[in-house]
């Protein structure tokens, strides 16, 4: 009989959303099963949850780390010395059994100063889209919040309540409440440009970043047309992270070594950036903005559809990996700018491959195992509020025809986005957005997204009816469920 362990984890991915979850509790239910004990630290959109004591870590026979997104500086120094097994957390679920039997062997020891190599990961920790990523993941709770806010405030004025802004005298409550809304909006490109920095070069980066985002989206200070959006805040995030990055290498001497971080770095940094913004950074980053945002507003249709079937695409290839993560990037950038139509696109398609996935499993059943059968209910209740990861186990088992049917209609479902004018104003709950006003027109969303399940459904039975006839008549073509 195993021995009982005493183990501690942490999972995060770069959303923080689905896998940071659905990961922790397959490592709670498997370790309970084993006679085990284990404490998760979750680190996810809501920020860490069931935090690990310095006694719970000196306790533990061993450290399981799946992420997505790396560790910080101060996370890594609390395992020095443990044996630590790290597995990326885009393959933790289908390896969940390996992960323990593993543990014996390919752990090691950890130590303070080493990076956490994960192999195969979705995004490399220290790689550029990890900082990035970083940066959505602080932002996503600001304009989450704001456009919740927003859709209360226009929600009551459609009941009939007064809108009136403060030019008008008194304001309204339902500007009041658009208006914090708003703040969200206008803060979350600000905190993205610092947590990118923060990723790369920890806390003294934050502050100079954070500064100086907010410098480049001023327009009234800078005195352009438009601020530097999105494409500021990942332009000055990469590079005062990697300034920060540098500068604190630097060896002062004992006697103004401690002032480095904490004075030194971010006057300096602050002071070289901000001019910078001001005078060419901020100007030329409001004009690329400002063409970008013109080519969007004026595209022709036919162009613009095409451009919505190949996001849309994207969108389901790979149920969160990086293909679906860099479309994902690109439409939730612009909901600064107020161009909601991209993101509405995220809001449809995401929901599709697990639903349809757990939607065909019920139809018709022979088509899958027992295991897909058992995990369908799941995906048709996860998959429907955003969370597109529960589509990955069927895709493994089928990669061909379940990413097909996923990449088709993901496309053409895109399409129908944009030509319905349908608009998201924030990340929300799924299938419920329209009843709590982020998504709109409610009719259009279900019209669409009901059209766009129906083609997923269909083209997952077809073409998963037609590969597993080409299975049993030739196994040694497709590798064995």
């Amino acid at each position: 009989m195993e021995p009982t362990l005493r183990l501690v984890a942490i999972t995060n991915c770069p959303a923080g959303i689905a896998h940071t979850y659905m990961v922790a509790e397959a490592l709670e239910q498997k370790a309970r099963a084993l006679g085990h004990t284990i404490k998760v630290e979750t680190q996810g959109s809501s920020g860490v949850e069931n935090r690990l004591t310095a006694q719970d870590i000196a306790d533990a026979d061993y450290v399981i780390l799946a992420t997505g997104r790396g560790l910080s500086a101060d996370d890594r120094a609390r395992f020095a010395g443990k044996q630590v097994y790290e597995i990326a957390i885009s393959q933790a679920l289908k390896n969940i059994d390996q992960i323990f039997t593993q543990l014996p062997t390919h752990s090691h020891r950890f130590a303070a100063d080493s990076g956490v190599k994960l192999g195969q990961q979705e995004v490399q920790q220290g790689s550029v889209m990890s900082h990035l990523m970083a940066g959505v993941s602080a932002a996503l709770p600001f304009v989450i919040g704001g456009g919740i806010l927003v859709a209360i405030a226009n929600m009551l004025v459609q009941l009939g309540l007064p809108y009136t802004d403060m030019a008008k005298g008194a304001p309204s409550f339902t500007w009041i409440v658009e208006s914090i809304g708003y703040l969200g909006f206008t803060f979350m490109i600000p905190i993205m440009g610092a947590y990118i920095a923060l990723s790369i070069a920890d806390k003294p980066a934050f502050a100079p970043a954070f500064l100086v985002c907010y410098l480049a989206n001023d327009k009234g200070l800078l005195g352009t047309q438009s601020g530097a959006g999105f494409l500021g805040a990942v332009v000055l995030g990469l590079a005062i992270g990697y300034f920060v990055l540098w500068f604190r290498k630097i060896k002062l001497g004992k006697a103004l070594q401690p002032l480095l971080g904490s004075m030194l770095i971010p006057f300096v940094t602050l002071f070289i950036f901000g001019v910078l913004t001001y005078y060419v950074i901020g100007p030329l980053m409001s004009d690329v903005m400002g063409g970008l945002l013109h080519f969007l507003n004026t595209i022709p249709p036919s162009m613009k559809l095409g451009a919505a079937f190949l996001v849309g695409a994207m969108l389901a290839f790979d149920m969160g990996g990086p293909i679906n993560k860099t479309a994902w990037f690109f439409c939730f950038s612009l909901l600064e700018k107020h161009i909601y139509d991209w993101y509405a696109i995220v809001g449809v398609v995401t929901l599709m491959p697990p639903m349809a996935a757990g939607i065909a499993t019920y139809i018709t059943p022979k088509l899958f195992t027992q295991q897909e059968k058992a995990a369908a209910s799941s995906a048709i209740v996860v998959g429907a509020t955003v969370a597109t990861e529960p589509a990955i186990p069927y895709a493994l088992a089928a990669p061909l025809p379940m990413i097909t049917a996923n990449t088709l209609s993901g496309g053409i479902t895109g399409m129908l986005v944009i030509a319905f004018g349908i608009k998201r104003l924030a990340p929300g709950l799924g299938i419920f957005d329209p009843l709590i006003g982020l998504m709109s027109p409610a009719g259009s969303f279900y019209l669409v997204l009901g059209i766009g399940l129906v083609m997923n459904i269909a083209l997952i039975i077809i073409l998963k009816g037609v590969w597993m006839k080409r299975k049993a008549a030739r196994p040694e073509l497709i590798h064995e469920q």
